[in-house]
């Protein structure tokens, strides 16, 4: 394998420079935004999505204990009695990363997966190294301790709990998978401060280009000079809109870091950007299901309380000019049956309120404004209340449960002769509570 870091260069680089440069601004700007937007909904809510938050949360809890439960029953952990070797190395990597309390390690056959992974669960942190990598670096021992740098790094630098807060700006075109790229690059400078041989950092980032065996014929300047390609459209947009970084720019950067140079990437293309404007990062790092239940637990927070008053809206809401205080549907149901045979008594008794008002319109080729004019008698004029055009609205009573307080209207129909036809109609109560010639 051709190298070209120079023997001269074994120093670790420094504890101050295995942060990424944008990582810093990048997380400034996302956590701006979405606080602003917890902040937004929680009052918008009451409260209430923190309570769907919760509630998700816990089913989150008892998904991801499932995969904490198979790890310790069937991984190996590492520790001084088990693979002895391995978890000297372990604990070299995390001095020399200023992590005090090492999370729990374990070693894992995963079915020729590669790499590692870092996971939390209830404020305990762990490490997962896969066998298939281990078996891979036989040869290089040193280059695991970028894997396990690399790991570290997400632990050391919060990735996994900071997760869930910045939700709702992870998935912001540009900026959100900028961020987790930027995490990436973090991460494998802490890779690279724990290597010992600074050679050993780019053998590791070749087992995930070239595989378990052929990275030991990878030529590392040729797989670089691939990066040239990903100026183009169709890689710049999908690094864009990616999680990761390309493997190759990843590799250029650890093998310029280890030789103490500045990499250059090459540029993107500009329509790549204006089209990944349009184009919502779906993907998030470190959250997994939570990630995924913040979202529902607050999408329901905010859409349950707006169907509701939806409804209420659409039920209530008359055509007409209506009493100032009209009520709110409840999910109380009375009998339909009875319901309709208290409306049919109700209409037929109107009959002569109805005719009056035909006589008078008739008389005066107009609609009363003023129930006085009509001659009725006290008790009539309990009975209902007169609105524009005629329009005359009686309450259901009882029979009707929830919506008692709701009323019936009987408009008038006038054609060229003057003949008028009174039509029952509404826009309160549900159409099982009323007559057939009642309904809409």
């Amino acid at each position: 394998m051709e190298q070209v870091i120079t023997a001269g260069n074994e120093k670790p680089i420094q504890i101050a420079d295995i942060v990424y440069s944008k990582e810093k601004s990048l997380f400034t700007i996302l956590a701006i935004i979405s606080g602003l937007i917890w902040i937004a909904i929680i009052f918008a809510t009451k409260g209430l999505a923190l309570v769907y938050v919760l509630m998700f949360f816990i089913i989150y809890l008892f998904s991801h204990s499932a995969f904490i439960s198979y790890l310790k029953g069937t991984a190996v952990e590492i520790n001084p009695e088990q693979f002895p070797e391995l978890h000297k190395q372990y604990l070299a990597c995390c001095e020399r990363l200023e992590i005090s309390q090492p999370p729990r390690a374990y070693l894992l056959a995963a079915d020729g997966m590669l790499n590692a992974l870092a996971t939390r669960f209830l404020r305990r942190n762990y490490i997962v190294l896969f066998s298939s990598i281990v078996d891979a670096l036989e040869s290089d021992k040193d280059a695991l301790n970028f894997y396990i740098g690399h790991e570290l790094g997400h632990i050391r630098r919060n990735h996994i709990g900071k997760a869930p807060f910045l939700v709702f700006a992870t998935w912001l075109p540009l900026v959100g998978a900028a961020y987790s790229r930027a995490c990436e690059y973090t991460c494998d400078l802490h890779g690279l401060r724990c290597c010992n041989s600074l050679r050993s950092a780019t053998n590791a980032v070749a087992v995930l280009a070239a595989g378990v065996e052929q990275w030991k014929r990878m030529n590392v300047d040729q797989y670089i000079l691939q990066a040239r390609e990903s100026g183009g459209f169709w890689m710049s947009l999908h690094e864009l809109n990616g999680s990761y970084p390309w493997l190759t720019k990843r590799m250029a950067r650890v093998q310029a870091k280890a030789q103490g140079v500045e990499y250059a990437p090459p540029s993107r293309s500009a329509w790549a950007y204006v089209f990944s404007l349009f184009m919502p990062r779906l993907g998030t790092a470190g959250g997994g299901l939570i990630v995924f239940a913040v979202i529902i637990g607050i999408a329901a927070a905010v859409a349950i309380p707006a169907y509701k008053e939806y409804q209420e809206k659409m039920g209530a809401t008359m055509s007409y000019e209506t009493p100032s205080d009209t009520p709110t549907l409840t999910l109380t149901v009375p009998d339909a049956a009875l319901a309709m045979e208290r409306i049919d008594q109700l209409h037929q008794s109107f009959t002569p309120i109805t005719d009056t008002l035909t006589r008078y319109y008739q008389t005066n080729k107009t609609w009363p404004t003023e129930l006085e004019v009509l001659g009725l008698t006290d008790e009539q004029l309990a009975t209902f209340n007169l609105y524009t055009d005629g329009i005359v609205g009686f309450v259901g009573g009882e029979a009707l449960g929830d919506y008692q307080d709701y009323e019936v209207y009987l408009s008038p129909q006038v054609d060229e002769q003057s003949n008028i036809t009174w039509v029952c109609s509404s826009n309160g109560i549900p159409d099982t509570y009323l007559p057939t010639y009642c309904r809409g």
